[in-house]
């Protein structure tokens, strides 16, 4: 896929996709993810699939003429499908289904990119959901990837699916319970926590989550996370961190602007499998990401503290 015009592109893709959804639910009222699975196979196959009339089938191959005389990049593809699957994920009012920002990933690629040497990793996002920031990741780093996912719903694993098929990426899904997960030898576990508290035991389910991630690490592993800012609150009697240090280390927390998120502001959560011996943890704040000197002096300082690190 060659490099285009990446606005006007993904325009052109964008409302193809979006008329053969409409043109679609018109005829055969599914639910837009449906529709949106339906629409992006047509696209793959390079023709229609669907059991319609003989007419509907030539409307549909007229919608997705404009698609056949452009070279369309993977980040064009990847935004206008984020688009689409977020107007699905809002019409199914899933919990916790919002799409993760750009921005996320892009700093997700970096931190990624500053903590390894490496020519080829094993990357896992154990709460994939649509893709979105997995493959957000993936676009923007050179490394060859070997790229897992999980999720409960099928919905999202199927959306999934088809998101990598259209950005020809090659990932191994696994539809189940992210605790019921067995890949190992990772060498980063990547995640944008779901606004989830307590189970049925009022146990605060992430922390078993990510106890349970760090043992699917190599020994050189990292989780980069993005959690809510009100993580630690919950380890009341202080047992979660004495698990995790026992685990691996805390070596920074990056805290992302308020008005990044609807509803709780979230931070970037840092943890090597390494067991640090001075359980130093880096402390950064993006306060807005519109003040470009305070956002490029705060990198700065995120770089610094990277680059002392032995990776």
């Amino acid at each position: 896929m060659q490099e285009t015009n990446v606005g006007q592109n993904l325009e052109v893709f964008y409302d193809v996709f979006d008329e053969s959804c409409n043109f679609l639910y018109e005829k055969l009222h599914k639910k837009y993810l449906e529709l949106i699975l339906l629409t992006a196979n047509n696209i793959l196959a390079g023709e229609v699939l669907n059991d319609l009339e003989p007419e509907d089938i030539k409307k549909l191959r007229d919608i997705y003429k404009p698609l056949e005389d452009k070279d369309f990049n993977v980040e064009e593809i990847r935004k206008a499908m984020q688009a689409q699957i977020l107007k699905g994920i809002k019409e199914m009012n899933f919990q916790n289904g919002l799409t993760t920002p750009d921005s996320i990933g892009l700093i997700m690629a970096y931190l990624l990119s500053k903590l390894t040497k490496e020519k080829s990793l094993n990357i896992c996002d154990p709460l994939i959901g649509s893709g979105n920031m997995l493959y957000t990741i993936c676009n923007h780093l050179t490394i060859n990837l070997n790229l897992f996912g999980c999720d409960h719903n099928e919905y999202m694993i199927r959306i999934a699916k088809v998101f990598a098929d259209l950005l020809e990426l090659n990932v191994e899904l696994h539809l189940e319970d992210t605790l019921n997960l067995k890949i190992y030898n990772l060498d980063f576990i990547v995640f944008d926590m779901p606004n989830v508290i307590k189970d049925a035991d009022k146990n605060y389910i992430p922390y078993k989550w990510i106890l349970h991630y760090i043992d699917m690490l190599n020994d050189n592993g990292y989780i980069i996370g993005l959690i809510n800012n009100d993580f630690f609150d919950y380890d009341y009697n202080k047992e979660f961190k004495k698990e995790l240090i026992n685990k691996g280390s805390i070596i920074g927390l990056i805290e992302l602007p308020d008005n990044m998120f609807v509803s709780k502001p979230k931070s970037i959560i840092i943890l090597s499998k390494k067991i640090s011996k001075d359980k130093k943890c880096f402390m950064a704040k993006f306060t807005n990401f519109n003040d470009v000197k305070a956002f490029n002096n705060e990198l700065l300082r995120i770089d610094d503290y990277l680059d002392s690190l032995e990776v």
